[in-house]
This record gives structure tokens, C-alpha cells and sequence, in this order.
């Protein structure tokens, strides 16, 4: 039992877990705009989420976290490492748009742990806009990057679903700035911090009730919106039993599991109603 816990925890920390959470989304987004799959896509996404994601958690260590002797920390720093490999294939086949598309992503990513300058901080350290870019950064990947490479003509339905995806995140993320409070530094102005835990919860609400509002009105298929009004009950009982005082696993892994659940109840609704 003790070795499985070893891996779970591996699984978990090494954001292998988050890896797949991504690609949930990935595949739920081509779902919804009718797009064919792209598995150089889908190994990009993949890679580059274990890749970038364990560079940001780890990089405070640096120059440690490229000269590690920490057992565990050197197992992801070598998974990391082979995901690398991965991740640079697949760039070899896509286009230069998505290319270009991605690189802006990317540079977000670095400028959310690097400083532009000694004068300013880093975006993680900016208050009011970590989720933000946490929020632009999963949409653009996993809907505007795939769209851009399947020369897609459909900005209408772009549009809705990146603006869905983006408050799905927020609200997907609130868990995690609730658990935070206690390691946070004020300056941050988290949306918990700035309006507390109960106010940050009928935030939420609303950007649900938002988000479904937008399934409704989009004139999608039937199978688009039951899942939508499903993954919208399952976020608003998220929402309600979040607290500060969380267990282990609750953020980092029944939480984080939102996207899995989402593309669960989507391919159980398509393969019934088809």
C-alpha cells in the first residue's frame, strides 16, 4: 500500500494527473467545435503541461532544480526531462500559426515566474491577475491552439466556447485559491482574499450561471448542453463544500479532476443520444 501511495503522490506531483486534465479539455473542445483530433496536438498539450506546469512549481529552487539530489524531485525533473523529447516532436508538425500562437503562450508561462525586469515582479506575483492568466492560458490552449490548426472558418462558436472554457477555469481554480489563503501572501489580492471565502463562492455561482447561459444561447446540440448543465451541477457541489482546512487530495486531485469528469459525462451522453 505504501508503494501505491509513493505513486499516486509521483502522479500527482509530478503533474502528470494535470497533464490529462488538459487534454480532457483538449478533446472536449474539438468535440464542441466538430474539429477532427490532432494527435500532435494532443502529445503537445501533454508534454508541455508536465514540462512548463513542473518548472513554474519547481523554478524557485533554481539554479537547485537543474543540479537536484532530492530522490523525488529528481524523478520529476527526469520525467520532465523526457517529456521534453515528446514535446519538441510534435512542434515539428504543426503550423506556423499555431506556432506562433503557442510561443505567446508560452512566454506567459515564463513571465509567470521570471520578472521582465528588477523593478517589476513576476505575473504570479501581481496581484489580482494569477487566475486570470491561468484562466487565458488553459482556453487558448485547448481551444484557440487547436482551432488555429485545424483552419477552422467558425469564429462564432470559437468565441463562446473560449469564453465558457475561461469561466469554467476560474471557477475550476477558485478551490485552489481558497485552499491557498494560509500560504498566499496578501499581496496578491486573490479573489478570496480580496472578498473572502463565502463572497468567493456566489462569484463562482454567477460565473456558472454564466457559463451555462452560454450553452443555452448558443444553439448548440443537445448533447453540448446536457453535459454542460451536468459539469455545472457537479462545479456549484465543488463550490459548496469548499473550505480552507482542505483534505489532501481534495483540490489536487478530486478537483483538478473537473475536466476528466466533464469529458466522462460528454462521451457517455454522445455515445447514448447517438
Amino acid at each position: 500500500m505504501m508503494f501505491v501511495k509513493k505513486l499516486f503522490d509521483f502522479y500527482i506531483k509530478s503533474s502528470f494527473h494535470l497533464g490529462i486534465c488538459v487534454v480532457s479539455l483538449y478533446l472536449i473542445s474539438i468535440f464542441k467545435l466538430q474539429i477532427d483530433l490532432n494527435y500532435y496536438i494532443l502529445v503537445c498539450l501533454f508534454s508541455s503541461t508536465i514540462v512548463v506546469y513542473n518548472f513554474i512549481k519547481y523554478a524557485s529552487t533554481l539554479p537547485y532544480y537543474f543540479f537536484v539530489n532530492n530522490a523525488p524531485i529528481k524523478k520529476i525533473q527526469i520525467l520532465s526531462f523526457f517529456m521534453g523529447f515528446f514535446l519538441l516532436y510534435s512542434l515539428f508538425f504543426l503550423s506556423l500559426e499555431a506556432l506562433f500562437f503557442g510561443f505567446i503562450l508560452f512566454l506567459i508561462c515564463i513571465l509567470y515566474v521570471f520578472p521582465i525586469n528588477h523593478s517589476i515582479s513576476n505575473f504570479r506575483n501581481r496581484s489580482k491577475i494569477k487566475i486570470f492568466l491561468v484562466a487565458i492560458c488553459w482556453s487558448g490552449s485547448t481551444v484557440i491552439f487547436p482551432f488555429i490548426e485545424s483552419n477552422s472558418k467558425d469564429y462564432g462558436d470559437l468565441i463562446l466556447l473560449f469564453l465558457q472554457f475561461f469561466l469554467f477555469v476560474i471557477v475550476y481554480t477558485m478551490p485552489f485559491e481558497i485552499r491557498d489563503l494560509k500560504y498566499d501572501s496578501n499581496d496578491l489580492k486573490t479573489i478570496p482574499q480580496i472578498y473572502g471565502i463565502n463572497n468567493s463562492k456566489y462569484i463562482s455561482y454567477v460565473l456558472i450561471f454564466i457559463f451555462i447561459s452560454i450553452s443555452v444561447f448558443s444553439n448548440g446540440r443537445s448533447v453540448d448542453l446536457i453535459s454542460d448543465l451536468l459539469i455545472s451541477l457537479i462545479l456549484i457541489f465543488i463550490t459548496y463544500i469548499t473550505k480552507e482546512n482542505q483534505t489532501k487530495y481534495f483540490s489536487s486531485f478530486w478537483v483538478e479532476s473537473l475536466p476528466v469528469y466533464w469529458l466522462i459525462i460528454q462521451f457517455i451522453l454522445f455515445n447514448r443520444i447517438v
